[in-house]
């Protein structure tokens, strides 16, 4: 009921703009399971001629890390837009507040303290510290009327600094095998996902995006001001708790599971954003395509680069997403530049 008119053609650009990106992904995610060390010739694959090899390479190792990049790049999309949506603040992504880092401490300390070999072992840590590290940032927020951006962005690298000092505490009482464990993590990776890892990511993923998608009118909203929103019937601490509660477990089992793959939080909503505008309807399922998206590229530019040696995921992401905060950055500075 929040939701303001649409016209036809603007709701047709939409979509058509979902559907080729919808298109870009399947066949990206498609041609990148015959790519790795072991190539698949995806002749033998269409005429059904895979030895048991390649059948046992396609199935055990490539399929899965698809899937992975997928639903991990969709959460953290999803995830940023609603976040930037939420606070009002295009700067605004779970790795810039503090939430991945939180999970990697949770995780870690799991790890550490409770003698866990297993991925599986991982995930209550990760969600324990990533929704510590929201409610948090929620509380803070829920008690600023004015002028509460621009310091929780300062609580969001406060976070971000004392979690990191926490991991390199706990990383420092390790054992051999845990420090092989924590450090494969810790560089982000899609690879050697399990089957059960994979649904549960998938599972996680579809549930917080349902979760925010609900929410995209009251975030639409809340984006004229948040009178106006109160105005509208929105309530700013139940819609708060929600985008926090589906952000923060989604990004807890994502990092627990793949480690830190940064920025996608970030380039994801912008660029969706830059295609069909503002509303959140539209850029929050935009941006699960396209963090989803960015998420396969990056891990075929990892696999491929420099094979047969594996570069971590959450390098590439980066290299991805430093040049869009630039011109953001730049983008903005202009914008003020122009109105004084």
């Amino acid at each position: 009921m929040f939701a303001e008119p649409v016209a036809p053609s603007r709701s047709r650009s939409f979509a058509k703009t979902l559907s080729i990106a919808l298109g870009v992904l399947s066949l990206v995610s498609v041609l990148s399971l015959g790519v790795g060390t072991y190539p698949i010739s995806w002749g033998d694959f269409l005429s059904g001629s895979l030895g048991d090899t390649e059948r046992s390479v396609l199935l055990s190792l490539r399929a899965p890390r698809v899937l992975a990049a997928l639903a991990a790049g969709a959460t953290f999309g999803v995830a940023g837009a609603a976040m930037q949506s939420l606070f009002r603040n295009a700067l605004a992504e779970p790795g810039l507040l503090g939430v991945p880092t939180a999970a990697a401490l949770g995780a870690a300390t799991s790890l550490v303290f409770l003698s866990a070999n297993s991925s599986f072992s991982l995930w209550p840590g990760a969600l324990i510290g990533a929704s510590v590290a929201m409610f948090a940032l929620l509380a803070f927020i829920q008690r600023q009327h004015h002028g509460a951006t621009a310091q929780l962005l300062l609580i969001g690298v406060a976070l971000n600094a004392a979690c990191a000092a926490g991991l390199a505490l706990v990383t420092s009482l390790a054992t051999e095998a845990q420090l092989r464990t924590l450090a494969f993590w810790m560089l982000g990776s899609f690879s050697n996902q399990s089957w059960g890892a994979v649904a549960a990511m998938i599972s996680v993923s579809l549930l917080a995006m349902a979760m925010l998608l609900r929410d995209s009118r009251s975030l639409g909203a809340l984006a004229l001001g948040e009178r106006t929103a109160k105005t509208l019937g929105v309530s700013l601490r139940g819609l708060r708790a929600r985008v926090a509660i589906a952000c923060a477990f989604a990004v807890a089992i994502v990092t627990a599971f793949c480690g830190s793959v940064a920025f996608i939080g970030l380039a994801g909503p912008h660029i969706a954003r830059l295609l069909v505008g503002a509303q959140p309807s539209r850029v929050l399922p935009l941006a699960a395509v396209i963090g989803a998206l960015l998420c396969v590229i990056a891990d075929v530019i990892a696999r491929a680069l420099a094979a047969p040696v594996e570069l971590p995921v959450g390098a590439i992401t980066s290299f991805i997403g430093v040049p869009i905060l630039l011109a953001l950055v730049v983008s903005n500075a202009r914008l003020r530049a122009e109105r004084l």
